[in-house]
């Protein structure tokens, strides 16, 4: 039995582990991880240049600082990858204004998820489709964080960074609207594994 344990080690034949042996440690690799994600938040920003059009201007002009319109945001991702290392997929989310102008957004990115337990930390990055009332384009990157007190079902804070390219203006041929914005929601997890 020893021959066989030996030569199976120098051949690179790993022995069938014991059942006891069988690691649930927390930084246990998790081969063959996928987790299919839907999610749906509620935010509010803070629009930096030319905020014409606003609710709300928080400076002396509508040039300066405004508030941007309370919008509803829902998303579906796809993760593969061991959550405890880093998982990374792909997300589509689209944002609509619940206020003021009309405006509708999506927003395809890629993914990045770390999980210790509980709790877990997400970026993404991609282009911004700004669909209505003009189509525009822009960048966008975020990043936030989970927290899981059901198997699956997650709360969830994020902080959304948006330039987004926009109609010119008598002193700028082609705008950018940088705009900085803070949301809160859920994170529905289906995860499954090999």
């Amino acid at each position: 039995m020893r021959i066989l344990l030996v030569t199976a080690a120098l051949l690179g034949v790993a022995a069938p582990a014991k059942a006891d042996e069988e690691s649930h440690a927390p930084l246990a690799q998790k081969a063959g991880w996928i987790d299919v994600v839907a999610t749906a938040y509620v935010g509010d920003g803070l629009r930096f240049n030319n905020p014409y059009r606003l609710a709300t201007v928080l400076g002396a002009d509508a040039r300066s600082l405004s508030r941007t319109a309370l919008y509803a945001d829902v998303g579906a991702a796809a993760l593969l990858g061991d959550p405890a290392r880093l998982a990374h997929g792909l997300s589509l989310r689209m944002s609509m204004s619940v206020e003021g102008v009309s405006q509708t957004v999506l927003t395809p990115a890629y993914l990045v998820l770390h999980r210790w337990g509980s709790w877990g930390a997400f970026g993404r990055a991609g282009p911004t489709l700004v669909l209505t009332p003009d189509t525009t384009w822009g960048l966008e990157g975020a990043a936030g964080a989970l927290f899981f007190p059901l198997a699956g079902v997650g709360l969830s804070a994020e902080l959304v960074g948006d330039v987004v390219y926009g109609a010119g203006t008598r002193d700028v041929a082609v705008a950018t609207y940088p705009v900085l914005s803070a949301q809160a929601g859920v994170w529905l997890s289906w995860e499954a594994m090999p």
